[in-house]
């Protein structure tokens, strides 16, 4: 039978197990980025022919993709088709040195979820910290400002800023609006009743 000291060493254990804070409650908390989606979609088509290079625009015109690999051997003729028809859509293409002869469009689909806005138990806590959901609100408002969600998982590298753009976009924000004058309102009024007959 354990003794008095051996219990209270269980005891002190059993605690401490029960308050060890989990790394995840120290980072990605209310970032936008945990509330993304990331998936990636193939669809392959052979090219055995100019019908094939037809399916291939077909594809695009349907749904644009985000890039696409040919597969087949140097100086193919269908290939080089497929490959010309989706520079002119702008799709980066990969090419894979083989004799498969067939086009992958890849679709990169970026999905933004909503909050889990109910309450979420934080009894394991003894730093106070908030729970998992906190700020979830403010992370889906900032989603939803940003059309293109690529930007959070493949952004654009940044170029110079275009200065003047900015500066009349702020200029034409503080511009104050002015009411009409009552001088151009009765022009307007006396026009259009000469123009009735009035």
């Amino acid at each position: 039978m354990p003794n008095r000291n051996h219990m209270i060493a269980l005891t002190g254990l059993f605690l401490a197990a029960c308050s060890v804070i989990p790394d995840s409650a120290y980072v990605n908390r209310g970032q936008p980025e945990n509330l993304i989606d990331v998936s990636s979609e193939r669809v392959n088509v052979r090219l055995a022919s100019a019908e094939s290079v037809d399916e291939v625009i077909s594809w695009v015109n349907q749904d644009q993709p985000t890039r696409a690999e040919i597969i087949c051997l140097s100086g193919d003729q269908t290939c080089q088709q497929a490959q010309e028809a989706l520079s002119q859509f702008a799709i980066p293409v990969k090419h894979v040195e083989a004799a498969d002869n067939s086009v992958t469009l890849i679709y990169d689909r970026v999905l933004a979820r909503d909050c889990n806005h109910r309450f979420v138990t934080n009894h394991i806590n003894p730093y106070n910290l908030n729970h998992s959901g906190f700020g979830c609100s403010t992370a889906v408002n900032m989603l939803q400002m940003v059309s293109d969600k690529q930007q959070f998982v493949n952004p654009n590298l940044l170029d110079m800023v275009d200065g003047d753009k900015a500066a009349s976009s702020v200029k034409a924000y503080n511009a104050p609006v002015r009411p009409p004058s009552v001088q151009s309102q009765f022009k307007d009024d006396l026009v259009s009743s000469q123009q009735t007959g009035n």
